[in-house]
């Protein structure tokens, strides 16, 4: 589940990182294009100056009719056309068709939006200037600037729709170039993240069956190092028991039915001798035979499985002059139990 969750929280991020990237991207190109807008508008402003030098060559005796004739004789379309004024008097708009469309309305009732009405309120006498303004949904670079003439002043203005700027078909084709580029780039982006985070995560489950696997393994070594360590503990060839716990060995031989059992007693010289014994019998003795120490010098050892013979000569070749043999004890079964067995054999060996 945590992986699952970080796999979604790398894609969740990149996809997020991508729409920003997009956000901003188109935000720097409306960026772009509004700059593109200014630096043309400043061309343009220059082809406005000179025709206001065609109006100004005009004598005295011109008329209106003159103005708008020039005006109407430049080149115009839906996407590019001039406009000119009187006051707040419309005298020409696009062509004279247009024009009469709008005979009697103010220059206010053509130039309705708020950055139009803008632009026109920042005209200078004799200075051309530009603005990017809004009529209904289009948009457009406007030159204009106010000039006079007859002592009367007059606002001459050259809109140009943004589109047959923009869309030109060399800019337009390095536009549609970028956004394709940095599309494909982004899309690429989130596939790789999408595919680095799966495969990060299918790691990170691998990792953890490893790390289960590894836990499991060191607790079955820690089981296995106990039971080797029970084991060395309660080996018969490396660990002799006290009397007190004999009983229990002989009733846990007669529950598992093991047979025969062969006892022997043995008696040393000395406290020192008998530590010495049981040292001896750790590399002569295996683990079928078991080590009592009964008090400071008594040992008795239990042979089990053993064939008769075989213990006999083994007991036989323990003595030496420190250790001496009192007794053995052979049982073939056990009928009776082991317990009352080798208690009768001790009462015997040592009258206790």
């Amino acid at each position: 589940m945590k992986h699952r969750i970080n796999f979604f929280m790398v894609t969740a991020f990149v996809v997020f990182f991508a729409i920003a990237a997009d956000v901003f991207i188109i935000y720097q190109l409306a960026c772009y294009e509004t700059r593109f807008l200014e630096i043309y508008g400043a061309e343009q402003d220059g082809y406005v100056k000179i025709i206001l030098e065609q109006i100004n060559r005009l004598e005295d005796r011109a008329t209106e009719e003159d103005i708008t004739e020039i005006i109407s004789s430049l080149d115009a379309t839906a996407s590019r056309y001039w406009t000119l004024s009187k006051g707040d008097s419309i005298l020409f708009v696009k062509s004279v068709t247009e024009t009469n469309r709008y005979k009697g309305f103010t220059d206010g009732t053509y130039f309705a939006t708020q950055t139009a009405s803008e632009f026109l309120n920042s005209l200078g006498v004799n200075k051309v200037g530009h603005k990017i303004i809004y009529l209904d949904k289009d948009r457009f670079i406007a030159s204009g600037m106010i000039f006079k003439w007859k002592k009367e002043q007059y606002r001459i203005c050259l809109l140009t729709y943004d589109r047959v700027i923009l869309e030109d078909n060399i800019l337009l084709e390095c536009k549609n170039t970028i956004i394709i580029i940095l599309s494909i780039v982004l899309a690429v982006l989130i596939i790789l993240s999408m595919v680095m985070s799966r495969k990060i995560s299918r790691q990170g489950r691998y990792i953890d069956k490893q790390q289960e696997h590894v836990i499991w393994q060191n607790k079955q070594m820690q089981l296995l190092d106990e039971q080797l360590k029970r084991e060395f503990t309660f080996s018969a060839s490396r660990h002799v028991f006290k009397n007190t716990v004999l009983d229990e060995f002989l009733e846990t031989l007669d529950k598992k039915n093991v047979h025969p059992l062969h006892f022997a007693v043995f008696e040393t010289e000395t406290t020192e001798a008998r530590d010495e014994f049981f040292n001896h019998m750790q590399v002569l003795l295996d683990n079928r035979v078991l080590r009592f120490s009964m008090d400071e010098r008594l040992v008795v050892l239990i042979f089990a499985t053993y064939e008769k013979e075989v213990s006999k000569r083994i007991i036989e070749s323990l003595e030496n002059w420190n250790v001496h043999g009192l007794a053995d004890l052979y049982c073939e079964d056990n009928m009776n139990s082991y317990k009352e067995q080798f208690h009768k054999f001790w009462k015997a060996v040592t009258g206790k």
